[in-house]
């Protein structure tokens, strides 16, 4: 009577992708990793945005492509202006202060929370992008990338990020502050601005 052998315990190979992890060639973390960055200036990286509060003011910064670039000419100037007029329908965003670059737009604004900020700037970009390719006669994506949004936590930030968007060119845009770091700093007062008593 003859007996079978037992079976060899397998001998896989590892693959060949694990065993250049292992060695240090491929995967984990390292200098370089990940996807190249486009143009001079990398993107914003998509990561949760943090919380957003209706009492905290947020500066903005949002670039344009090469192909719409200068932007501080007549006809833009003027593209972005009636691209304003989305925000203003708008109750639960405003646009307090508007610079305009020659490659970036520059904003302060107030939300009533990140989904609000999210909706609000969404909105305008795709007004401002319609307003500005109808004004170059030109199609196609206007803004490359994610805005970039600072939370001003502080009077201090609030100071700076005014001190930065000052300049004579700088467009205030019609929307009333609501949040009380942006009255006193703009404004000089803390209360909001008075109501009209109600006609009935």
């Amino acid at each position: 009577m003859t007996t079978r052998a037992s079976p060899r315990p397998s001998q896989r190979t590892p693959p060949r992708s694990a065993a250049r992890s292992r060695a240090g060639g491929w995967g984990g973390a390292r200098a370089g990793a990940g996807r190249p960055a486009k143009g001079a200036i990398a993107s914003e990286r998509h990561q949760v945005r943090p919380t957003l509060t209706a009492h905290q003011p947020v500066h903005v910064i949002t670039r344009v492509l090469g192909a719409v670039a200068p932007l501080r000419r007549r006809d833009t100037y003027r593209a972005i202006r009636r691209a304003l007029r989305t925000s203003l329908a708008r109750s639960d965003f405003r646009i307090v202060r508007l610079v305009v670059r020659s490659s970036r737009l520059e904003l302060l604004v107030e939300a009533d929370d990140k989904a609000a900020l999210a909706r609000g700037m969404q909105g305008f970009q795709v007004a401002a992008a319609r307003r500005l390719n109808t004004a170059l006669s030109r199609r196609g994506r206007v803004f490359p990338d994610r805005y970039r949004a600072r939370i001003l936590r502080t009077r201090d930030a609030v100071r700076a990020a005014i001190a930065d968007l000052h300049e004579p060119a700088a467009d205030v845009a019609p929307a009333w502050p609501l949040t009380w770091m942006l009255r006193v700093e703009l404004l000089g007062r803390v209360r909001p601005r008075p109501r009209r008593p109600h006609r009935g």
